[in-house]
């Protein structure tokens, strides 16, 4: 469900078969589940969200299978005891916080301010003295990049009807003042076959309304952070925009733009808008996709496409075909490699921290 980490989960909840008798009620807002477990059960001494509610969320939801965990979550499918529909809830144990509590506000903050059919939607929240529950939207799929593969056929039109779920996500939160930042595979999840696929962006921890305050923290997913993120310069809303070319032109070609055998590499790449369109997966794909790509991977984030230009892009608007891109294979290889590279590193944990200080070195003014 977009939860990023390898942390291991402490004292992780497991769902029993034991049910209570007390029913309160419907709260405003909430949907489904399935299982009962012992999640919230004194009310919270020192509460993090004022708005949430109080009352043991497992008189209101039965707890189903585990669909993920995170740094410091577990997301569970559930099912809502009196409606009978089903919902995902994310489960953090609050002594797992730490420092991570103001990014979990922040994430909470900015997804009750929103509403669109391509982001996650956010119900409710419940908080007990050791745990935050966060009720939120059941997505009956996957990751993208993994729902490509398992579907094995793919188009540029598949392509185009992603992109552009994606640019009018994009487009709302930043007409509301909203930098997401981390747009990246993890973060976007698919439900739904052919003119029914339906795309949602998930995981708000990183994201942040740019009109409150200069953006200047270094955050991100290294291969998809701008240039200027990097620079840990000040930047705005036009970063979201740089991911959206890197995950389109991963979607047309099944490979990322800028890789590298270390970090070191790939930062400079990066830095100098090293990418090509030579590979022969690229002769499939047509000049206005490359076109569209181009206009989002530039450097200066002045001259860099806004959502609102690249959703009137003529590739947005055309008809490529069904023709199937070669791509499953090297999506497939491209998948397991950037799972593989989210496990921690044992030889040498700083090495991104070393490259980054070295790419300001030899590119900053």
């Amino acid at each position: 469900m977009g939860c990023i980490g390898s942390k291991k989960q402490k004292d992780p909840i497991q769902p029993t078969s034991q049910k209570k008798n007390e029913e309160p009620g419907t709260p405003n807002g909430a949907r489904n589940t399935n299982t009962s477990a012992e999640l919230n059960t004194t009310a919270p001494k020192n509460k993090i969200f004022e708005t949430a509610i109080e009352i043991p969320i497992d008189n209101v939801y039965d707890l189903g299978d585990e669909r993920g965990r995170g740094g410091f979550s577990i997301v569970y499918e559930a099912t809502h005891r009196k409606e009978g529909n089903k919902v995902a809830i994310k489960v953090i144990e609050k002594s797992m916080l730490q420092d991570d509590i103001k990014l979990l506000k922040r994430e909470i903050d900015i997804m009750k301010k929103v509403s669109h059919n391509n982001i996650l939607k956010l119900f409710e929240i419940y908080e007990s003295e050791t745990r935050v529950c966060i009720v939120m939207e059941l997505v009956d799929g996957s990751e993208l990049f993994d729902r490509i593969v398992d579907k094995g056929y793919y188009s540029e039109k598949n392509a185009i009807n992603i992109v552009k779920q994606i640019l009018s996500a994009v487009a709302y939160l930043h007409q509301r003042g909203i930098a997401h930042r981390d747009l990246k595979p993890e973060n976007l999840l698919c439900t739904g076959e052919g003119t029914t696929e339906m795309v949602k962006i998930a995981d708000f921890g990183l994201s942040k309304i740019f009109s409150e305050e200069a953006l200047m923290t270094s955050c991100g997913t290294p291969g998809y952070v701008a240039p200027e993120v990097l620079m840990s310069e000040h930047y705005d809303k036009s970063v979201d925009l740089w991911g959206v070319g890197i995950i389109t032109y991963i979607l047309l070609a099944g490979y990322p733009p800028f890789y590298a055998e270390n970090d070191t590499a790939l930062f400079e790449k990066i830095m100098n808008v090293e990418y090509d369109f030579d590979d022969d997966c690229w002769d499939e794909v047509s000049d206005q996709a490359k076109d569209f790509i181009r206009k989002l991977l530039v450097k200066d984030p002045e001259e860099r496409y806004t959502a609102e230009q690249a959703l009137k892009h003529a590739w947005l608007d055309s008809d490529p075909g069904d023709k199937e891109l070669p791509i499953r294979n090297r999506m497939e290889d491209y998948n397991t490699k950037r799972k593989e590279e989210k496990k921690p590193r044992a030889d040498n944990p700083d090495e991104t921290v070393d490259a980054l200080n070295a790419a300001r070195k030899k590119f900053g003014n």
